[in-house]
């Protein structure tokens, strides 16, 4: 087969990939409006993070809140992990690996910048997007990225891995670990269904 088949056919086939992504959204949802939510729901939508002036929702919660509900309770799950022991480093560490797990562009994007700001080595974050080798990274990082691949993508923990993390963050640290990465692999999870797209000029994991 010629190349330029090939390409045809790789074009062709991403092209019919997105051709069911609302233009605004770039998801296969469009964006919920405040004028569409009837007079049950519109107390809690209101009270949702990415709610615009223009009464647009967008944000990680954006496709949630297609049952408000859910969007709240997954906004109050949020906040509570945030409320945990971690340290804002230690905390955006597991954020980023929950989203590199879930592939989740959104928020990848959005707290890049402060998990270096929190003291997240540049490096450390190449790692985690490449889904690289732990060698050299501190023992400390390094458990938080092998604990969130394995029980995001393996879907289990081993025992040794489990135990460091339990050494190094004590047992309330480990599952506030797994609170984290559970409330941004959850809207992580959404972006899938959707096939949500990074916004124009955002690079894509």
């Amino acid at each position: 087969m010629r190349l330029t088949t090939i390409l045809l056919v790789v074009a062709t086939a991403f092209v019919a990939a997105q051709s069911d992504l609302d233009p605004d959204s770039h998801a296969r949802l469009p964006y919920l409006q405040r004028k569409d939510m009837d007079e049950k729901n519109v107390e809690v939508f209101d009270k949702l993070p990415g709610l615009g002036k223009d009464g647009v929702l967008k944000g990680p919660l954006a496709f949630a809140a297609y049952n408000p509900a859910v969007a709240k309770a997954l906004f109050d799950l949020h906040n509570a992990a945030v409320a945990g022991t971690l340290t804002p480093h230690t905390r955006e560490l597991a954020i980023m690996v929950a989203c590199r797990e879930t592939n989740y562009n959104l928020e990848w994007n959005g707290h890049q910048a402060t998990a270096l700001k929190n003291g997240v080595d540049a490096k450390v974050l190449d790692v985690v997007r490449k889904r690289g080798a732990l060698n050299g990274v501190d023992e400390k990082d390094a458990v938080v990225i092998r604990f969130g691949r394995q029980m995001l993508t393996d879907k289990k923990v081993d025992s040794a891995t489990y135990a460091k993390v339990v050494e190094l963050y004590g047992k309330k640290g480990a599952m506030d670990i797994v609170a984290i990465m559970v409330t941004y692999a959850d809207s992580g999870f959404y972006g899938i269904a959707v096939n949500e797209q990074p916004a124009p000029g955002k690079p894509a994991l």
